[in-house]
């Protein structure tokens, strides 16, 4: 290679070591303008530094790949190449500032909706661009600009006294930062240090090594154990609930059951599928806009226990708090109580709800889904005939049935509706697959779970519990056939409400039998209607959830389903607005048609992610 070549190219790497360094330090500082770092310690601040450090090296690596690697090559000279290289970091750089103010703003980084609001007509309303804010934005861009000519010139000057080998020092220095960043984060998550993984979410689109199976495959840690971790001193980032929560002492205290159906396709509940849950949705209030949190079971299960969208999943999982529902029957001294088909560790539910109550019951015995369901009835039917009459402790109980999710069943039970498939047949489903031999196999699998509860509600009023008992029937998501006609099969794929709408079924003892409600509720009013029926909170739900009381008819406003990546809104007309995982912002009707101009304005946008942000401190 020629010497003004692998001059230019030490000029280059020179450059982009700098400017590394200038945008790792603008990373960093992002944790100073969010408030409150109360979660962070020693070991914390290392491993932000150092992933921080790491994250702007391969940033400005691609720059320096892409474009002047190729320049330089093909003979560009270096006039040329470090101006257009210098260009882009300081585009980089800027764009990490103006990101900056953004996470202080609304706790995420740039994404589609922050365009919109930033471009759309209307953004006036949302942002007062006065002459002292135009004043500070050029102040920026110059210091910016200034830094990146500095950093440039410093390039080209410690060229001219260097040679390539001294590359190997800062190289050295930025290969350490990355092995002490990603073996911290890998400590942390074995250990759930709060300081470490709370601080991804403070870098852009920084996604680190967790080796959690590897490292329980190897025999270094052991999963099952992480759960009994203690964490009762670590703080969280979250304002949950906003204020403390005031009871009434004179409330009644009633049994409450939970009875969810994974992956509930709306459409089941009838007379010839499920006879018994539709005899108990004639007898008491049955909500028919009813929505999940989510359109998989993480999410839904996430709303329904804590009032909150799964966009706090990773908050909530490594800080102390647990969901205000659960502390509030711990307060009262009810007998809590789970019956769960599939295993409440994976995803660790155990560990998110109810942290320092090992003695719960996480999974049940059986060796398939359906004997696993079958089991987890006789396993509450047994839990009922050792209650002692006397005193009458309350008791919570969550029974969470399975088999609708699986759709599998042994080849006699599945014989109600036909003609079904004998087996979930993946390989086969395409947009013009006939779902009804699917479908049947489904249905034959809700069926047996109906006979299932039906057991389960029976007991209850056998055993002359039901006058005292809120029973909640409903499923954590919904499952689709391929009703949109747009090749979906299943869940966690779109935000229709064959993915997202569930059937919600409540009984208490002072309800309306017979009462159908068509306003839309949510999962996120599950639990503002449990603490007040049940245990007598007298605070506002929006001290504590995203959600109101089941029975109020007024607009929910936009409905937030999804996770901290991906999530979208459900507006009020149906139409989705989904923010993706890379950013972009899709819009569809409620049939999944791209709707790409729909009405949109900043002020929307604004109202909505500042209510989605609003847990946090």
């Amino acid at each position: 290679m020629k010497p003004d070549k692998k001059q230019n190219l030490l000029v280059g790497a020179l450059f982009a070591l700098l400017s590394t360094g200038l945008l790792g330090l603008v990373l960093f500082s992002y944790m100073f303008g969010a408030g409150d770092t109360s979660f962070m310690d020693l070991l914390g601040w290392l491993y932000f530094l150092s992933s921080s450090l790491m994250h702007a090296a391969l940033v400005c690596a691609v720059p320096f790949l892409l474009i002047h690697l190729p320049l330089t090559l093909a003979g560009v000279r270096t006039r040329v190449s470090i101006p257009i290289l210098g260009t882009l970091y300081g585009l980089l750089i800027l764009l990490a500032v103006v990101n900056r103010f953004v996470f202080q703003i609304y706790h995420f980084h740039i994404n589609g909706f922050v365009l919109d609001m930033l471009f759309s007509p209307g953004a006036g309303d949302i942002f007062v661009f006065s002459f002292w804010l135009y004043v500070k934005a050029a102040v920026i861009l110059l210091c910016v600009a200034g830094a990146v000519v500095l950093l440039a010139w410093l390039a080209a000057k410690w060229a001219r006294r260097t040679s390539p080998a001294t590359l190997r020092y800062p190289l050295l220095g930025l290969l350490a930062a990355a092995l002490l960043s990603q073996g911290l984060h890998i400590y942390g998550a074995a250990t759930l240090r709060t300081s470490i993984l709370e601080a991804d979410a403070f870098l852009p689109y920084y996604f680190p090594v967790s080796m959690n199976s590897a490292l329980d495959r190897w025999g270094i840690i052991d999963k099952k154990q992480i759960a009994t971790i203690n964490i009762s001193e670590r703080r969280s980032p979250l304002n949950y609930p906003l204020h403390p929560l005031q009871t009434d002492s004179s409330a009644e205290r009633p049994n409450i059951v939970v009875i969810a159906i994974d992956s509930w396709n709306f459409r089941t509940l009838t007379p010839e599928c499920m006879p018994n849950l539709w005899r108990f949705k004639e007898d008491n209030e049955y909500f028919a806009n009813h929505l999940s949190s989510s359109n998989g079971t993480r999410g839904g299960i996430f709303g329904l226990f804590t009032g909150l969208s799964s966009y706090y999943w990773k908050s909530f999982e490594y800080s102390s708090l647990r969901p205000v529902l659960v502390d509030q029957l711990v307060d009262a001294h009810y007998n809590i109580q789970l019956f769960p088909s599939a295993t409440f560790q994976s995803p660790p539910f155990d560990r998110m709800f109810f942290k320092g109550m090992d003695t719960l019951s996480t999974s049940t015995q059986g060796a398939s889904v359906y004997e696993r369901d079958c089991n987890l009835t006789r396993n509450f039917s047994r839990f009922l005939a050792s209650r002692s009459p006397q005193p009458p402790q309350p008791f919570f109980a969550f029974l969470f049935y399975d088999l609708a999710h699986a759709i599998a069943l042994p080849a006699d039970k599945n014989t109600r509706f036909t003609p079904a498939w004998d087996f979930a047949d993946y390989s086969r489903l395409t947009n013009s697959t006939d779902p009804t031999a699917y479908f049947n196999l489904y249905r034959n699998c809700v069926y047996q779970i109906d006979s299932l509860i039906g057991i389960v509600l029976r007991e209850l009023d056998e055993r002359d519990l039901l006058w005292n008992t809120i029973v909640v029937v409903t499923g954590d998501h919904g499952q689709e056939f391929n009703e949109n006609h747009k090749n979906y099969w299943g869940h966690a794929g779109n935000y229709t409400k064959y993915q997202i709408q569930v059937p919600l079924i409540l009984h208490y003892y002072h309800n309306d039998p017979g009462t159908v409600f068509t306003h839309r509720t949510t999962h996120y009013d599950i639990v503002p209607t449990l603490l007040w029926l049940a245990l007598g909170v007298t605070n506002a739900p929006s001290d504590y959830s995203m959600g109101t009381f089941l029975g109020d008819t007024a607009s929910r406003g936009w409905h937030i389903v999804g996770n901290d990546l991906n999530y979208a809104f459900i507006t009020d007309d149906g139409h989705i607005i989904e923010k993706q995982g890379n950013g972009n912002v899709k819009i569809y009707d409620s049939a999944l048609n791209l709707q790409p101009s729909y009405p949109l304005t900043p002020r929307q946008i604004n109202d909505n992610l500042l209510r989605l942000n609003r847990f946090y401190k």
